[in-house]
């Protein structure tokens, strides 16, 4: 297996300075093998060495049976709603850190790094780095940038350096809208993150982005959250429009798309292979994380349904490296 959605960590990478703490960069606290995360005062995660240490990663991987890894940050480290020097930073040491741990897996590892999408004209910079003197295969990105949604014309330009650079991208959910309503009784993972992929879609499809960038490669976490349930409301207010944009009917333009299958249930994933292709699917874990599938993949092991079938692993890889480029 290629496992495409999985996150790391660099615990030393402490704040420059009390007013970067401040603006969200992350503080550490190291209690025996693990280290506590805060952001701004507050305990947002508990990680072990499996999160930045390579060998630990690989240990992991022999176990679950995932031949490689694609790497990439840990979403509340975008810093997008910080100063974006700050931002800028973090974004340079984080990437720096990301291709080291690549190199310490003797091939196993492939990196997406992160960029400061708030600030374009840093963010093409930071792009244009991390793949031609990091060798990172592509870019993380969250679902909005803070100060812009993914199709404001401010991120065209990204868009179209990324899409230059040949640079597979991931969208992940940062900061749910909000919060007070999807994120209540524990909601923000099942309800919160979901709704903001949603969103990205509407962003990336109904704004214009895949029309206007065609050879963009995007992978959706999550399946696609609720899109493939959607995809008939989606399509039919797309007919009811003037100018329509997508192009071309939405069914047919999701199928641009790359999803992963950390779904949890073998129905959902099913309907995802349905709506993205099975051509466009890919095994993801959420790994190192407590939401890490168990075992990785484990919808795929369920979903008898797929078209795929008993070749999901040669499929998914198949799909993984398209993706990748």
């Amino acid at each position: 297996m290629l496992d495409v959605h999985t996150h790391f960590f660099p615990p030393d990478l402490p704040p420059p300075s009390e007013a970067a703490a401040a603006e969200g960069w992350p503080v550490t606290a190291t209690s025996g093998d693990t280290i506590r995360i805060f952001q701004r005062g507050k305990l947002v995660r508990t990680l072990g060495p499996n999160a930045w240490d390579a060998a630990a990663r690989l240990r992991d991987m022999d176990r679950e049976g995932v031949q490689a890894q694609v790497v990439m940050p840990t979403p509340f480290t975008f810093l997008y709603d910080a100063d974006p020097e700050v931002t800028i930073r973090y974004a340079r040491a984080q990437n720096d850190r990301l291709a080291e741990l690549v190199t310490e897996g003797s091939g196993r590892f492939f990196g997406l790094g992160t960029i400061p999408l708030q600030q374009p004209d840093a963010a093409i910079a930071e792009a244009r780095r991390l793949r031609h003197e990091l060798g990172l295969h592509g870019v993380e990105i969250g679902t909005h940038a803070h100060r812009f949604q993914l199709h404001n014309e401010e991120l065209a330009p990204v868009l179209a350096e990324l899409a230059a650079l040949g640079a597979a991208v991931f969208v992940h959910p940062w900061q749910p809208v909000a919060p007070h309503r999807s994120g209540h009784h524990g909601l923000a993972f099942g309800l919160g993150r979901p709704i903001e992929t949603e969103l990205a879609v509407g962003s990336l499809l109904f704004g214009g982005c895949l029309d206007r960038h065609p050879t963009l490669r995007i992978c959706l976490a999550h399946g696609g959250a609720g899109i493939p349930a959607l995809r008939g409301r989606l399509r039919n207010g797309w007919q009811r429009q003037n100018d329509r944009v997508p192009a071309c009917d939405p069914r047919t333009a999701l199928r641009r798309f790359w999803a992963d299958g950390l779904t949890y249930d073998a129905g959902a994933l099913t309907l995802a292979e349905d709506t993205f292709g099975p051509d466009r699917l890919v095994v993801g874990s959420d790994y190192p994380f407590a939401a890490t599938e168990s075992p990785i993949a484990a919808s795929f092991r369920q979903a008898d349904a797929l078209r795929m079938g008993t070749h999901w692993r040669v499929q998914t890889t198949t799909n993984a490296l398209k993706f990748l480029g």
